[in-house]
């Protein structure tokens, strides 16, 4: 998620010269956008420039990494940053008590689409955070999608497993399609599944119908589009399918936060 954000910034004309990573793992894709666009990446904290501190410091790493990620070095050079944190089931207590960051720290989640610029984010803050600092995770969130607050922590849970896992739904449903079109002998299957999802999605951004009557638009009585319906709409069918596996994601969301 991180790379998305990197991607996002550079697309919003951010310069490469304020934008600082730190990755002990520099991966091939990492290594590409620091040789393309010259942004600054470091393995550790204490190879950063010696006054360096960051307006804001977004926290991207795996729930089991960041511990060991915050070293001396750069707890002492986030304590004034404003520490955005989206990592999966990290609770906003337990981040300020690793990041050692009481005032400045908020907790959020987004989805891979932030790299086009085209993210859904949510931010949680506490009682602690200043309104300036509201306002600035605002606007850096908003370079990336439509930004979304939580009235009550717990909710990012329920938001990851269905906004944050969501594209890897989506994604999945394509594949399907494209295999079952392959196999039917359908020539051009992925560009045509793809067409066939973005049609709908610019029918339904059009505004002029919800998704429910959209739907029905499509359904004739009788029809091929109701035979196929009558198994997706059963009682073992996609919506079922879809809330347990929201409810697993969530629950291994809120799994990660005790780990």
């Amino acid at each position: 998620m991180g790379i998305s954000f990197i991607k996002a910034l550079l697309q919003n004309k951010i310069s490469a010269s304020k934008i600082f990573v730190l990755e002990k793992r520099i991966s091939p894709e990492l290594k590409k956008i620091k040789l393309r666009n010259k942004i600054i990446v470091k393995k550790e904290a204490s190879k950063l420039p010696q006054r360096f501190r960051p307006d804001i410091v977004l926290l991207a790493v795996k729930p089991n990494q960041l511990d060991s990620a915050m070293d001396e070095d750069l707890v002492s050079i986030i304590s004034n940053s404003l520490v955005i944190s989206i990592i999966a089931g990290k609770k906003n207590r337990e981040l300020k008590k690793i990041t050692r960051n009481k005032n400045n720290t908020v907790r959020a989640m987004t989805n891979t689409p932030v790299s086009l610029g085209m993210g859904t984010s949510i931010v949680y803050f506490d009682k602690r955070i200043k309104r300036k600092y509201k306002n600035l995770t605002r606007e850096f969130l908003a370079l990336v999608g439509q930004v979304n607050e939580a009235k009550n922590e717990s909710i990012i849970d329920t938001f990851t497993a269905i906004y944050g896992s969501g594209p890897a739904y989506i994604f999945l449903m394509i594949e399907s399609l494209v295999r079952i079109s392959s196999k039917a002998g359908l020539q051009n299957s992925q560009n045509m599944v793809i067409q066939t999802f973005l049609g709908s999605l610019l029918l339904l951004l059009s505004g002029k119908h919800d998704a429910k009557t959209l739907r029905k638009n499509v359904t004739s009585k009788g029809g091929t589009t109701q035979a196929a319906l009558s198994i997706l709409n059963s009682s073992n069918g996609l919506h079922k399918l879809l809330s347990k596996a929201v409810e697993k994601a969530k629950k291994r969301s809120k799994e990660l936060s005790k780990n």
